[in-house]
């Protein structure tokens, strides 16, 4: 979604992290912390960057012997010693680099893989509300480009840092050393410098900061987009959403501009102060040495200035690039803390309890939940099923049937009121084992790219390594009647499944669902509108499948269709969040209620009102 600001179109996020900043020290005191490990690492890699740069520093000097004791004095053998440590300082230099970056890229690597862990882990746990609401290019931005622009500066960009300092002060001292009165001559240049740093830093913190909003944009506006191909192809949305991907992508290059003002701001400045710089110390030493005011002045110690001069700058030019760079990095540091420390809205009470095996009792009692609180999806709903039990959930879109289900899979807790399995609060037990006792069969189920076997296995991936496994794959597969489609493909069980499951009709994706669910013995089984999309042929081999699956378990079906719906052993008819009717098919049809006037009307018929836009449009 976008949002409209004078006409502009800037990104939104229902977790927009940027609405609350965090402090540069805050960011850099937590960045720091991911390099506490890697500590001998970091100290080795410092050594190694001095002494490059300690080498490099000795070369102007080296070169002024060399003109003094050597060109000037007619000492051809000095020349050749001083020749030989010059070439000394390069290998020694280029060697330290070497084993400098060896190391970095080390702990570059490593840090990446323990940020991006550590972000894949804590999405896991994030509650469903979360992805409800978020768009899964802002997910993947976090994941990608910021943890990369913050690993770059922990690693190359801190360190180099340090050794830029190290030269800037290591050239002024022995610039001080050679001439005193030359180097203040240098010298005029720092508080030009001083207001160069403090306009670049004050303009471009906010310039990195849209940046990364704006990159984090275009990617979820892409993901979107590469999703829901097939329905933009169809509504020949191509236009159209060009125009809002262009529009997104100009503000993320008006960002980059911004940024980019002050970047190439600095930099030619820096090389006129260069130049004015050389030019002065030419003039200056140059007539100091002709009027001999100067004894200490020589043709190597001017030459040996303007190369230091030089190398006076090189630092400062390296530092702005690398504060471009910082900026970047704490921009992208705020947004991934800010993502590690969402809370998940649905926790594992302290010291909760492990679900013993469910028989199957759900209980809601008297609950209420709104996505937002304040307007109430459900309010006071209480209900009971059994073991064996098929509840059918019926109702308009938005009265509440796909909360219920939620609830009773414990992706939201209730507000007000109690759910209870077998008489156990599900807020009293971990969530891992209460789901891994329940199945969910969704209307589009999703299919992971891999095998058939895998995505059969997916609840229970141990069945891979065993035969005993094996055969149970096998067994569920026939249970639900795919076993026959499976071997007839060309590599059977070992037959690859596209993304989503691309390669697969509607049908057989359902049934290699319903097969997933079985393998994984659930004793409450959920189905949301699991035979909607398929043909009546297709419902009919699913339906059978469903007898077989649901035997003896506790099942909640939310279904449009009368076949599905007159298969239940209960139907609660939901409106406005309360339960109004509670029968069977025929027992609701005498009633000549709620449900008779569905019925009458096809069930479910189009143009329905919409639900109430509260949480991603959960109903």
């Amino acid at each position: 979604m976008t949002g409209q600001q004078g006409g502009r179109a800037t990104p939104t996020s229902a977790y927009d992290d940027d609405a609350r900043l965090t402090s540069d020290r805050i960011v850099v005191a937590r960045a720091w912390e991911l390099l506490r490990p890697y500590q001998k690492e970091l100290w080795a890699s410092l050594a190694l960057i001095l002494v490059a740069a300690t080498a490099t520093l000795l070369q102007p000097r080296i070169i002024q012997v060399s003109i003094d004791r050597g060109l000037v004095a007619g000492h051809l053998d000095e020349l050749h010693v001083w020749a030989v440590a010059y070439v000394g300082t390069l290998v020694l230099a280029w060697g330290a680099t070497y084993w400098q970056t060896w190391l970095l890229s080390r702990v570059g690597q490593r840090i990446l893989f323990t940020l991006r862990t550590r972000m894949f882990d804590h999405l896991q746990r994030l509650s469903l509300r979360y992805y409800d609401r978020e768009r899964i290019g802002h997910v993947i931005s976090r994941n990608t480009s910021d943890i990369s622009a913050v690993n770059e500066v922990l690693t190359q960009g801190l360190l180099q840092s340090v050794a830029d300092v190290f030269s800037l002060l290591g050239t002024i001292a022995l610039m001080l050393t050679m001439s005193p009165r030359l180097t203040l001559a240098t010298m005029v240049v720092l508080p030009v410098m001083y207001l160069l740093a403090r306009w670049f830093a004050q303009g471009s913190r906010p310039a990195y900061r849209r940046i990364r909003q704006t990159v984090s944009a275009v990617n979820a506006l892409l993901a979107e987009n590469i999703v829901g191909m097939r329905l933009i192809q169809a509504f020949r949305r191509e236009d159209r959403n060009f125009d809002e991907f262009d529009e997104i992508n100009k503000a993320n290059v008006r960002a980059q501009k911004d940024a980019i003002f002050f970047h190439a701001g600095v930099i030619p400045i820096l090389d006129l102060l260069d130049a004015a710089v050389t030019g002065l110390l030419l003039y200056v030493g140059g007539h100091w040495i002709l009027g001999n005011d100067a004894p200490e002045l020589t043709i190597g110690v001017l030459t040996a200035f303007m190369l230091y001069s030089a190398r006076f700058f090189e630092p400062m030019r390296d530092l702005a690039a690398r504060w471009d760079q910082m900026q970047a990095a704490l921009a992208a540091g705020e947004r991934i803390f800010h993502l590690l420390d969402l809370e998940p809205d649905v926790q594992d009470r302290p010291g909760a309890r492990e679900m013993p095996p469910i028989r199957g009792v759900v209980r809601f009692d008297d609950a209420t939940f709104g996505y937002d609180p304040a307007l109430p999806i459900l309010e006071g709903v209480s209900l009971e099923a059994k073991p064996g039990d098929r509840i059918a959930l019926v109702g308009r879109t938005g009265a509440g049937k796909s909360t219920i289900i939620r609830l009773v899979m414990r992706f939201y807790d209730v507000q007000s009121g109690s759910v209870t399995i077998d008489g156990v609060d599900v807020r009293d037990v971990s969530q891992r084992s209460l789901r891994r006792q329940m199945g969910l069969v969704l209307q589009e189920p999703f299919l992971f790219a891999g095998t058939i076997r895998e995505n059969i296995a997916f609840g229970r991936p141990e069945m891979l390594d065993t035969p005993e496994g094996e055969a149970a794959i096998r067994a569920a597969a026939e249970v639900v009647g795919l076993r026959e489609f499976i071997e007839a493909l060309p590599h059977g069980w070992d037959a690859t499944v596209e993304e989503r499951g691309g390669n697969l009709s509607g049908g057989q994706r359902q049934l290699v669902s319903l097969a997933r669910a079985f393998l994984a013995s659930p004793r409450i089984l959920i189905l949301d509108e699991a035979t909607s999309s398929v043909d009546t042929e297709t419902e009919a081999a699913i339906q059978a499948a469903l007898d077989r699956v649901l035997a003896g378990r506790t099942a909640f079906i939310i279904a449009h269709r009368l076949s599905t719906v007159k298969q239940a052993t209960r139907i609660l008819v939901i409106d406005g969040g309360r339960i109004i009717e509670d029968g069977t098919h025929e027992e609701l049809l005498a009633r000549g209620g709620y449900y008779h006037r569905l019925y009458t009307l096809g069930f479910a018929r189009p143009g329905d009102e919409s639900e109430p836009v509260v949480a991603a449009g959960a109903s």
